[in-house]
């Protein structure tokens, strides 16, 4: 680690002759001291620190109004294009914010600062740049943008998730109820021009990069995860329908664009998972939306029209990522159960119909099949050299369909688990005949499926 001489002398020299090189320098020693704090890349699990960075008190008195005005600089130019210089700096500056938010002592002080606003201001004017497309912006190098925009979602997630929260749940690492209480320091409060921002980000936005979409779906699920607070400001209709059109947009994906849906449309389920558990523990007064009317877009989404998807489809692939987009979002149901209050989420799940949307969703994969089936004879009759290459492609769709369908009954057990009401309600609205039947007519059962039959009978015993 650089020494604290070397630093200090830095400094000093920046404050007697006010030169930017100086000031530049002080920072670049500074951040490179704690490299490791940075931490940009959402899709690891969060590091251990072996060294904090210092409390604010340690470092120079005038640090942050320095920095502050130097930001403020960056944002009045910005709009015009920065120079190589600024965009370092601006960048370097950054990159000071997340280091010093991860001593958790520090996160309350820079969050009530302007710093925050100043920085979604940049990063929504390079967002704008990103999502543009012409033959000059093919022509540039878009890096230095790219950085900055990580840089600053990831400063966000360290004033608004300060113990990564989020990203120990979204790699599979479980922060109960009792840890989270034990957290001392809170995050800091949300500013009000996050939402307009995570919603103007994806406006228009088919030019964007999924990894930096990913990005963003990442910094709104930490909102979401750091504090209770923060997550019923950030939980509003207008991200809400940013969630659901993210699942949506497997409508316009292109083939190449499969295995992208596949981790977006994870991402956005789990996001929903954690809004859908916020919402259950806080009060009516507190929410902006309800359960109920996530639920209804969610089943509405779940359960496309076949017919009307199949004249917008690009390919067999493509249907194929959309039943494998119906699984993941069955399978999230599942998860959605892993909360405090099981059995009100259970009652706003039959009040929102959830069994009649399942069994429909059955009835429809059924409709699916026999479109398949439709088009395979077509191709033998014109194309008798791909017949082979029909049936293959028909034996996979079929065996995603029956995952589909195992999901399905998986979701179905779910809801009406240790419930005796839940039970009474699907055997009045349903009934155990009427899904012999729709589960029939889907041809042969597989062993999944008639495994997933017999846990509904026990209830997973």
């Amino acid at each position: 680690m650089a020494s604290t001489e070397r630093l200090y002398e830095v400094w000093m020299l920046y404050c007697n002759k006010k030169d930017p090189d100086y000031l530049k320098l002080w920072l670049e020693i500074f951040v490179s001291s704690y490299e490791k704090c940075l931490d940009v890349d959402f899709e690891k699990p969060p590091t251990r620190l072996e060294e904090v960075p210092p409390v604010m008190s340690l470092l120079p008195d005038n640090i942050l109004q320095v920095l502050r005005h130097q930001l403020l600089q960056c944002v009045q130019k910005v709009s015009d294009g920065l120079e190589e210089e600024q965009q370092t700096l601006a960048l370097l500056l950054v990159k000071f914010l997340i280091v010093v938010c991860r001593n958790l002592s520090n996160v309350e002080e820079i969050g009530t600062c302007s710093y925050i606003n100043h920085v979604i201001t940049m990063t929504t004017l390079y967002i704008q740049q990103l999502k543009s497309k012409t033959k000059e912006k093919e022509l540039e190098d878009q890096t230095p943008a790219e950085e900055f925009v990580r840089h600053a979602l990831t400063f966000c997630e360290s004033l608004y998730d300060p113990y990564r929260n989020w990203r120990h749940r979204a790699s599979g690492e479980l922060v109960s109820a009792v840890e989270k209480s034990r957290q001392k320091f809170k995050a800091a409060p949300l500013t009000l021009e996050f939402i307009p921002f995570f919603y103007q980000c994806f406006q228009e936005s088919e030019h964007l990069k999924e990894s930096l979409k990913c990005c963003l779906l990442h910094l709104f699920g930490a909102i979401v995860a750091g504090s209770q607070r923060n997550a019923l400001l950030a939980i509003s209709p207008a991200t809400m329908e940013v969630l659901m059109r993210v699942l949506a947009d497997c409508d316009t994906l292109d083939n190449q664009d499969c295995q992208d849906l596949t981790h977006k449309a994870q991402l956005t389920l789990k996001c929903l998972t954690e809004v859908v558990q916020m919402l259950l523990a806080s009060s009516s007064d507190q929410r902006q939306v309800e359960i109920s009317t996530i639920l209804e877009n969610y089943f509405k989404l779940l359960n496309s029209d076949p017919a009307a998807l199949t004249v917008r489809s690009k390919s067999r692939q493509w249907e194929n990522c959309f039943v494998a987009l119906q699984i993941q979002m069955l399978n999230t149901i599942t998860e959605m159960f892993d909360c405090s209050d099981r059995p009100v989420l259970q009652a706003i799940f039959l009040n929102s119909n959830c069994f009649e949307h399942l069994i429909r969703l059955l009835q429809n994969s059924k409709l699916v099949v026999n479109a398949r089936c439709k088009t395979a004879v077509k191709s033998e009759k014109d194309f008798a050299n791909k017949l082979l290459t029909e049936m293959n492609e028909y034996q996979v769709f079929q065996g995603r369909l029956d995952c589909l369908a195992v999901s399905a009954i998986k979701a179905l057990t779910t809801v009406m688990l240790k419930s005796p009401a839940a039970k009474e309600v699907f055997k009045e609205r349903i009934g155990y005949i009427h899904l012999y039947e729709v589960l029939n007519s889907l041809g042969q059962p597989s062993r999944d499926l008639l495994k997933e039959l017999m846990n509904m009978a026990v209830e997973g015993d």
